[in-house]
């Protein structure tokens, strides 16, 4: 398809027919693949993060919330317990009769209170509301050895469907104060909490209940709203639980994931950058060459296979040229290892081989010849490939046969494939030769497998034969003998290459030495005027 040579009659075309495309195309893949992945992976890491922050950003303002309260309800019930406590305490144990007016004197300086009862031998016998009492102290203790017992009831017989806090400090061996404060006080200060973001909040006594913003009673079997958070005070034995309000959640939500889906777009903008900056030489290159097959820029040039005993013209190779407008003659080595790798290979491949056989048909019959193109291993991948090889053979002139050329390197790989071709396209006419014969992986056993009818012996080779490497010339010539093929020598630059290979038995050669690759029109009159020399 292309000659990289600038000095010698034609270069390995490893770059056009080996496993680098191959290479190359997987590679190209793998990126696209690789950072299509890692901008999903990136999305959905930021979305993650975005949640989990948004997630711990409601616990800390759950805690925050649920530690003020908590806090707040720790003054209030130290602040009950710490009002005139000793003049409390000398009250206890004596006659209701006797203390119940400084009862009701010492109540006044103690807020947040329903009442203050004198207890002695464990019944509750003077309050500060109703007198004479006579209650048992045990329904309103909990266990527990702290100095002043604290206890969530749901109701008391004097004021039934009235949450209260109770607090017990014992002052003397058989007499204690009775603190009832009212449980609306607790509910009150658990409602600040909805100002701050939360929409429900409790207080708990573990064992006994919980009392909620609402003034309402939850006994300790029954959960109530699921609460999120709960905060413990380092003071008093309860706990604030709170839960936060779902318009909070939601706008932090939204919040963080806006944010953190902005940063994740951000990344994979970079990362987007980064591979269009990484592969855009490839992108333009492409983009150029699809414009210079549009624009007519892309054309072919012929380089002659002669016959070694007349040197008269057998066939001819077609080799792609590219002469672009802005950065002049673009070596095929630079563009078409990318080509070969990218979707433009079949509109390149169709290309040359229409174009070949147009411009040979318009030199016939001056050059009844072969015309040999080459393909690269993407081409045989392709479905609608042998169906254009066919239809190219349909306008091939009368006595001008199409040879496709291909190197064993791919053959090694995608030999049940090319067998398959082989069989379909021998039987129209086409015929192969394999390229580059001897070069890395060398396999005679490809000679036997594959029904080639052509042997190119690459031009390093060719070389040799100045220094005594004739032997290994004849070597190949016999066995491809042997199964039937015929030998074409490339890169050929010398007389005495010519005579060496010549006597080799090497039938066929190509290079400098004969002809450099022309245009079709300046190889029918090369053609033209050598035939009127040989008639003069």
């Amino acid at each position: 398809m292309y000659d990289t040579s600038k000095a010698v009659g034609k270069t390995p075309r490893s770059l056009s027919t080996g496993v680098a495309p191959i290479r190359r195309g997987l590679a190209l893949r793998l990126w696209q693949v690789a950072t299509l992945l890692l901008g999903l992976l990136t999305l959905t890491a930021c979305a993650m993060l975005g949640e989990y922050v948004a997630e711990r950003a409601v616990e800390s303002r759950e805690r925050l919330i649920g530690s003020e309260l908590a806090a707040s309800i720790d003054r209030i019930l130290s602040g009950v317990v710490s009002r005139h406590e000793s003049d409390l305490a000398a009250l206890a144990g004596r006659p209701c009769d006797a203390v119940w007016r400084p009862l009701v004197q010492q109540q006044t300086y103690v807020t947040y209170i329903r009442t203050i009862a004198l207890v002695a031998n464990g019944r509750a016998y003077c309050s500060s509301g109703l007198g004479p009492i006579d209650v048992p102290l045990a329904p309103y203790l909990r266990g527990g050895s702290a100095p002043v017992s604290l206890n969530l009831l749901r109701q008391t017989q004097f004021q039934p469907g009235a949450p209260v806090i109770v607090m017990y400090r014992a002052t003397a061996k058989d007499a204690g104060i009775l603190y009832v404060v009212d449980g609306q006080y607790i509910a009150d200060t658990l409602a600040h909490g909805v100002g701050y973001g939360a929409q429900h909040s409790a207080f708990s006594v573990a064992g006994a209940g919980r009392l909620t913003d609402r003034n309402t009673f939850l006994p300790a079997e029954e959960s109530g709203h699921a609460a999120t958070t709960q905060v413990s005070s380092s003071t008093w034995p309860f706990s604030v639980q709170l839960v936060a309000a779902p318009g909070y959640v939601t706008q932090t939500r939204w919040k963080y994931g806006l944010l953190f889906g902005a940063i994740g777009v951000l990344v994979d903008v970079v990362i987007a950058a980064l591979y269009l900056l990484a592969f855009a030489p490839r992108r333009l290159l492409l983009s150029a060459v699809q414009r210079g097959l549009r624009q007519g820029d892309l054309y072919v040039v012929y380089q002659p296979i002669v016959d070694m005993a007349t040197r008269s013209v057998i066939g001819v190779e077609a080799l792609l040229r590219w002469q672009d407008r802005k950065w002049g003659a673009v070596s095929p080595a630079v563009f078409m290892p990318e080509v070969e790798s990218s979707a433009l290979l079949a509109s390149v491949t169709r290309f040359m081989l229409h174009t070949a056989v147009a411009e040979m048909g318009r030199c016939a019959p001056a050059l009844p010849l072969r015309i040999a193109v080459n393909i690269a291993p993407k081409d045989l991948e392709r479905k609608g490939f042998v169906a254009e090889v066919l239809a190219v053979c349909n306008e091939l002139p009368k006595g001008t046969s199409l040879v496709l050329e291909l190197t064993e390197r791919f053959l090694l790989m995608e030999s049940p494939r090319i067998v398959a071709i082989f069989d379909t396209l021998k039987a129209h006419g086409v015929r192969f030769a394999i390229d580059d014969f001897g070069t890395q992986h060398s396999n005679l056993d490809l000679l036997s497998r594959f029904p080639f009818d052509f042997v190119k012996i690459d031009r390093q080779f060719v070389r040799q034969v100045d220094t005594g490497g004739v032997e290994l010339i004849t070597g190949i010539v016999s066995v491809a003998r042997h199964f039937g093929m015929q030998v074409i020598a490339e890169g050929v630059e010398s007389e005495s290459q010519h005579a060496a290979l010549r006597d080799a038995g090497v039938p066929y050669g190509q290079g400098y030495l004969y002809q450099r690759p022309l245009r079709a029109h300046q190889l029918k009159v090369r053609r033209t005027a050598a035939k009127a020399a040989a008639k003069a």
